[in-house]
C-alpha cells in the first residue's frame, strides 16, 4: 500500500503523518520517504512543511515535524521494519530571508532503534545535490533519482539497494566536483 503526499503545509503534513501512522500494524514493514527541506536544531532533525517561514527556532520546533517522532510512532505501532529515507540534507532554507535558525549545514546523525534503518541523502555537514549541472533536467535530486532507479530492481535486498545508492551517488557527485556520501 502506497500513500503519496506532495507539497504539504503544516496542517496537511501533520494530518498525513497521523493517518499514515494509524494504518501501521504490528509486524508491518514500512518505508517512509521524505524529500524536501530539513533542519537540525540542537541534536534533533526536523522535516519542514512548505509553509514554514523559519522566523525563529521556537517556530520551527512548533510547526515542523521532528524525525524522531515519526520513528517513535513506528516503534509504538510495532512495525517489524521501518526504513526512513530522508532526502533533506540541504543548506539553511531560510538564509535568503536573512534568517539563520540553524548553525550548521546538513542534518544531525540519528540513531536507529532495533528494526529501523535511517538513510540520509548526504552525510552530516554535506549538501545534497539537486542537480548535476545547469543542463540537468531531472525533476528529482541526485539521491532520489538514484534511489528510485535502484529500488525498482527485482530481487535486490534492502541493504544492497542502500549500498548501491550510496556508491552511485558518491560517484556522480564526484563527477561534478562535489562530496556527497549518503549516510
Amino acid at each position: 500500500q502506497v500513500t503519496l503526499r506532495l507539497d504539504l503545509n503544516e496542517k496537511e503534513m501533520k494530518a498525513a503523518l497521523r493517518n499514515f501512522s494509524v494504518q501501521v500494524e504490528g509486524g508491518d514493514e514500512v518505508l517512509f520517504f521524505f524529500a524536501g527541506h530539513g533542519v537540525q536544531l540542537g541534536s534533533s532533525n526536523y522535516l519542514l512543511p512548505i509553509d514554514i517561514t523559519g522566523e525563529n527556532e521556537a517556530q520551527v520546533r512548533d510547526e515542523a515535524i521532528q524525525l524522531q517522532r515519526i520513528l517513535d510512532d513506528m516503534s509504538d505501532r510495532k512495525a517489524k521494519l521501518t526504513l526512513a529515507m530522508i532526502d533533506a540534507c540541504r543548506d539553511n532554507p531560510f538564509k535568503s530571508s536573512g534568517r539563520s535558525v540553524i548553525g550548521t549545514r546538513g542534518l544531525a546523525p540519528t540513531t536507529a532503534a532495533t528494526g529501523q534503518m535511517i538513510v540520509f541523502s548526504a552525510g552530516t555537514g554535506q549538501q545534497a545535490l539537486d542537480k548535476l549541472g545547469p543542463n540537468d533536467k531531472s525533476k528529482n535530486g541526485l539521491f532520489t533519482r538514484v534511489f528510485v532507479k535502484e529500488m525498482q530492481k527485482a530481487g535486490v535486498s534492502v541493504d544492497r539497494v542502500v549500498r548501491n545508492v550510496r556508491t552511485e551517488v558518491v560517484a556522480l557527485a564526484k563527477s561534478v566536483g562535489h562530496n556527497q556520501v549518503p549516510a
